[in-house]
């Protein structure tokens, strides 16, 4: 199951690569994007003016856990199987329009942007940390078709060649689960038990792994996978997401 799930991954990954190798002649029809609000900008930009004063930035000494600003954390330091998070942003306001773009709408050009600010992050938070794998939560193959793609996979990819860090896919998802997004708080845990397995074993064991998600709500599922991770014997797990929010102010 793991090998055809890994050559459809590949399949959708060279397909949404080739529409950025041609993204000069779409930029002919379809004029570039803010990465966050989607309105039209100039060319060779990433995100607009508006939006680079105003996007909810973290800023200043976060919790470790959930990477909100310490002021705003109402995580209660629970235990959780990964040893740190990072996120650039909260998920609110213009981050919410954008990652709806990138994650719904197909407009994976937004990864770039993305991948850049979670870098700096991971830079900024981890400087100490030496990574010997990039990894990503997985979708199962009926959760690629229906989107087409896994942007975790993507976001992973991006990163890893800003950052320098080999990419691995070290996770599988053997069950299809309900959306989690308007799921109640209390059964989202439930939700995601048992659905991950590790493979490549041999590429965890002793190694410090940096896990990828989009955005961190929960927590729920980023713990379960590096709980698979943990029991395959892997030294750290540490996560990075584009943004983070506390469930109880969503």
């Amino acid at each position: 199951m793991y090998n055809k799930q890994k050559q459809f991954s590949e399949e959708l990954f060279m397909s949404v690569l080739l529409k950025e190798l041609f993204s000069p002649v779409r930029a002919l029809f379809f004029p570039d994007r803010c990465a966050l609000c989607h309105k039209v900008i100039e060319k060779d930009t990433k995100v607009c003016k508006n939006c680079r004063k105003t996007a909810p930035v973290i800023r200043g000494k976060t919790c470790h856990l959930c990477a909100m600003p310490e002021k705003e954390c109402t995580c209660k330091k629970h235990s959780r199987y990964y040893k740190a998070l990072t996120a650039p942003f909260i998920y609110k306001d213009v981050l919410k329009t954008g990652i709806h773009y990138w994650k719904f709408e197909n407009y994976t050009v937004s990864t770039s942007f993305f991948a850049e600010m979670i870098a700096a992050s991971v830079k900024e938070k981890f400087s100490d940390v030496t990574f010997d794998y990039i990894t990503f939560i997985p979708q199962t193959a009926g959760e690629m078709t229906e989107r087409g793609y896994n942007q975790t996979e993507l976001l992973a990819d991006a990163l890893g060649r800003k950052l320098n860090i080999p990419v691995a896919t070290l996770l599988v998802k053997i069950y299809e689960t309900k959306r989690r997004h308007n799921m109640p708080l209390l059964f989202k845990s439930g939700n995601v038990t048992g659905v991950f397995e590790c493979v490549q074993p041999e590429k965890i064991k002793d190694k410090n792994i940096l896990l990828i998600d989009d955005i961190k709500t929960s927590g729920n599922t980023l713990n379960e996978c590096a709980k698979m991770l943990r029991l395959y014997d892997a030294q750290n797990v540490y996560c990075a997401v584009i943004a983070t929010t506390n469930p109880r102010r969503k």
